[in-house]
């Protein structure tokens, strides 16, 4: 099991911006340079299902809920299984993965953990920067 949080901070009064921009579910591929593609239909109001593809050369189908304040992937079937959980809170945004690989890939799950971990990292950095970079009118 890969099992880790990270957890970035921002500046106070960005939080909405910040959710606007974690609850767009299609805006994903834009931040997580994991995911290479998106392909999701909305199945009710908050909840998409579909396939993501990963930039590694594999694939899993996804579920994902868009709750209040808090995005969850829930990976289905494929080369990843469990959730990551993207929440935003007052002046913080964190995601908690709790994903495994199938047996075959038990050796890499270290070296797996660790980058997905700095991908990790890097998404919300992503997400951040983008909030603080003043809108075109």
């Amino acid at each position: 099991m890969i099992e880790f949080e990270v957890t970035k901070g921002f500046p106070p009064g960005l939080r909405e911006r910040v959710w606007e921009i974690v609850k767009d579910v299609n805006s994903m591929p834009n931040y997580w340079k994991g995911i290479r593609e998106l392909h999701v239909n909305r199945v009710s109001e908050n909840v998409f299902e579909g396939e993501v593809r990963f930039a590694f050369p594999s694939t899993s189908r996804v579920r994902i809920e868009v709750l209040d304040h808090a995005v969850v992937l829930h990976f289905l079937s494929g080369i990843l299984k469990g959730t990551n959980r993207i929440e935003v809170r007052d002046s913080a945004i964190i995601s908690t993965w709790k994903v495994e690989m199938p047996l075959y890939m038990k050796p890499f799950e270290g070296r797996n953990k660790d980058h997905f971990s700095q991908g990790t990292e890097h998404a919300l950095e992503r997400i951040i920067e983008a909030v603080k970079l003043p809108s075109v009118s």
